[in-house]
């Protein structure tokens, strides 16, 4: 290899010389993301290896896969599994991925609940668990807040937020109605802007 060439192959010298990934490393991969990521940053990982490390496919083809598989219903990263692994796999090896993304994380739920269902009378674990809750509560409280300084900028989206607290949190109003109404009023005034 020269000087002026990449060590990582790209996407298109893939299609070239056919040395796209196997299904073995595939579900090797959908595993280890699985095990490694629970909680979130899936998508993060899914784009490093298939862009970044492997050369897989190029970020346009990953940006237009996740585009859809946000679109799409369910979760998003069982969806952009599917949409990178059928590149190059049939419909066996696609299923055989997300089963390997997702039985980690689903026996680390039965793990945490088996754990929850033993020390849930402990005073120690009810002080944790309720640290924990209190620490979500703050991270929420964080993405309110910077959801709210963006708005800043546009005066009746502060409107549609008041509005929406005021009747869910005050008034008690059903959250799904609120929102649907709220929504239509928030596009709305957005529309008349541009």
């Amino acid at each position: 290899m020269s000087d002026n060439e990449s060590e990582v192959p790209t996407a298109r010298s893939i299609d070239r010389v056919g040395e796209g990934p196997t299904i073995a490393r595939l579900v090797l991969f959908c595993l280890k993301v699985g095990l490694m990521s629970f909680g979130g940053g899936l998508s993060g990982w899914l784009y490093r290896e298939f862009v970044q490390r492997r050369g897989w496919m190029t970020d346009e083809d990953f940006a237009s896969s996740f585009a859809f598989a946000q679109m799409l219903p369910g979760p998003t990263i069982t969806n952009l599994t599917i949409c990178c692994c059928s590149r190059f796999t049939g419909s066996v090896g696609v299923l055989a991925c997300c089963l390997a993304l997702l039985v980690g994380p689903f026996f680390a739920v039965l793990g945490l609940y088996t754990v929850y269902g033993t020390l849930s009378h402990n005073p120690v674990f009810q002080a944790i668990s309720d640290g924990v809750v209190f620490a979500a509560i703050g991270m929420l409280m964080i993405i309110c807040i910077r959801g709210i300084r963006r708005t800043i900028a546009f005066p009746p989206g502060l409107a549609v937020i008041a509005g929406t607290a005021f009747c869910v949190g005050v008034l008690h109003w059903p959250m799904l109605p609120v929102v649907l109404c709220f929504a239509a009023i928030s596009v709305t005034l957005a529309w008349r802007t541009l």
